[in-house]
């Protein structure tokens, strides 16, 4: 039987920005008695982060549906008759007060101090008492933040670590890899012997998504931001029941129904794991078999995840599926998916939704940022953590009112016709690369080459372009017309230099001359493509376009 050690409640351990710019560790109760004190969270990697959150939001939500503003017990539930009218009341309390009610909290978690020991004897904080089964693992494969080799003759051959050493970790940087492990883990397998079932559990809940959420100035309006007290349906959430208000499960990968509450959706265990310790005070690896899991599609109640409806035509009804991060796409290209329901055909995160609830009730009315993060595993069967995907996007909270709604619908029109300038790009691509080639061989790496140019061209000046929209104040076909003539603009200029930089002299003495001066058919060919797509562009971009001179 192992001894107490490591409160998670009083002990330092949550890595938090203070408004000075200090990093330092607090207890998890002073992460939130002094959230409005802190900028945020600062882990030692963006997901981990994001895990973390969710931790905090689910000791957050609770607190809100039992306590008021002022800290005095008040329930919010279906049973007592509470109402949108009553949420919104309450969190507009909890937004104007800038803090969470202290006592309550101290007092909620208070009720719940066993359950958060690192190491206890028969309830350690999101863990289980003994496992006997499963597969056992050194300390540094906790580490996101790790790479490892596909080489079987070589280990892990990357690390940004910040611990004392790979083999062993201190009990606060434990702590918060263990979050991480329940939220990403990479794939675990069976044990045919442990308790339970050998369904295939897949990673951690989070590594499942298409993580995104709302940025504030201080953590705790970063919590009542991402707090979504209401379900999908405009009505209060089931009543709150987090892990460790839970009775522990030893079962292996057991199959649940959705959680009908937040709470428990974000402290879902994923992993059935235990953490193993020397006597010097450090973690030294764990022991771990497939937890709790259940399917992710159509999950509308998972508020933090942007959506992409099943491309199958034999879906009925259609199936929505979290649409995972993908590390060469740029935060603006997923505005459909974010703001647009209707051009992406799926669903708009809830996390989305509340903001716009909040923008239409003019209750934030400020320049609006949304961070998505993501894991990239490192290989297809996701054995292995790979790169993690950080991205953001700002905008005028104007945009997610009412007024804003049309102004959505052009915008997202225009990333479409920024991917429409990828496609010619690979037209032109295939075209180059067989006259010069002889054939399409060097078709994808000249397409690379161009779509990255681009993309890397106007990246920043989509940014720029969609953070200064203020629709109250400003003209929509001026504004559109002037993103497009920047666009057409760096997308003649991508193929134009490509072109000025090829070798004639060897295109020359490899080709006839006549098949080099099919370079610049080949160009003008992608200009006309060009010029359907940005149709509408200055005058001067109009007669570049048709050949005229000024």
């Amino acid at each position: 039987m192992q001894e107490r050690e490591f409160n998670l409640l009083e002990e330092p351990w949550v890595k938090v920005v203070t408004a000075s710019l200090e990093q330092k560790e607090v207890s998890l109760t002073d992460a939130l008695v002094y959230a409005h004190e802190y900028m945020g969270l600062s882990g030692e990697m963006p997901t981990q982060d994001a895990a973390l959150l969710r931790v905090l939001l689910a000791i957050g939500i609770t607190i809100f549906y039992r306590y008021d503003a002022d800290g005095r017990q008040d329930e919010l539930s279906e049973e007592n008759d509470s109402d949108e009218a009553d949420i919104m009341e309450r969190w507009i309390a909890y937004w104007e007060k800038g803090s969470f009610p202290s006592q309550a909290v101290k007092d909620y978690l208070e009720v719940y101090r066993e359950r958060f020991w690192l190491f206890h004897p028969e309830t350690p904080f999101w863990q289980v008492d003994s496992l006997p089964y499963g597969t056992d693992y050194d300390a540094k494969c906790m580490l996101g933040n790790i790479k490892e080799s596909m080489n079987k003759m070589t280990r892990h051959h990357f690390s940004m670590a910040e611990g004392e050493a790979l083999d062993r970790l201190g009990y606060g940087e434990a702590a918060r890899w263990l979050i991480h492990l329940n939220a990403y883990g990479v794939n675990v397998k069976a044990d045919k012997k442990a308790l339970g079932t050998t369904l295939p559990v897949g990673t951690g809940r989070m590594g499942q998504l298409g993580f995104v959420m709302a940025t504030g100035e201080n953590l705790f309006r970063i919590l009542m931001l991402n707090l979504c007290p209401l379900n999908p349906d405009h009505e209060p959430w089931g009543t709150p029941r987090p892990v460790w208000a839970q009775n522990v499960c030893k079962e292996q990968s057991r199959l649940i129904p959705p959680p009908d509450n937040l709470p428990e959706l974000y402290t879902m265990q994923s992993r059935r794991i235990l953490l193993k310790r020397d006597e010097c005070g450090h973690v030294t690896g764990f022991s771990a078999i497939g937890g709790d899991f259940y399917p992710v599609e159509n999950d509308f109640n998972e508020p933090m995840t942007l959506w992409q409806e099943s491309k199958s035509e034999k879906a009925e009804p259609s199936i929505s599926f979290p649409k995972l991060r993908n590390p060469s796409v740029h935060a603006w290209r997923e505005f459909p998916a974010l703001f647009d329901g209707g051009v992406e055909g799926s669903h708009i995160p809830g996390v989305v939704q509340w903001m716009r609830k909040l923008c239409d009730e003019k209750l934030v009315d400020s320049l609006l940022t949304f961070r998505m993060i993501g894991m990239v595993y490192g290989d297809k069967m996701k054995y292995t953590y790979g790169d993690c995907v950080d991205d953001a996007l700002a905008l005028s909270a104007g945009l997610l009112k009412e007024l804003g709604r049309a102004w959505i619908k052009r915008i997202s029109e225009e990333t479409d016709k920024c991917q429409a300038v990828s496609a010619a790009l690979d037209h032109f691509s295939g075209k180059v690369s067989k006259l010069l080639y002889g054939n399409g061989s060097e078709k994808n790496k000249i397409k690379n080459i161009l779509v990255s140019r681009y993309y890397f061209s106007v990246d920043v000046a989509f940014r720029e372009w969609l953070s200064g929209i203020c629709p109250e104040e400003e003209e929509k076909e001026e504004k559109l017309a002037q993103w497009e003539e920047t666009s057409y603009g760096f997308a003649r200029k991508t193929v134009e230099d490509y072109v000025g930089a090829l070798d004639m002299g060897v295109c020359v003495y490899r080709y006839a001359d006549k098949e080099v001066l099919a370079i610049p058919k080949i160009l003008n060919e992608y200009l006309r493509e060009l010029g359907k797509i940005y149709i509408r562009r200055s005058s001067c971009g109009e007669r570049e376009q048709n050949g005229k001179k000024g």
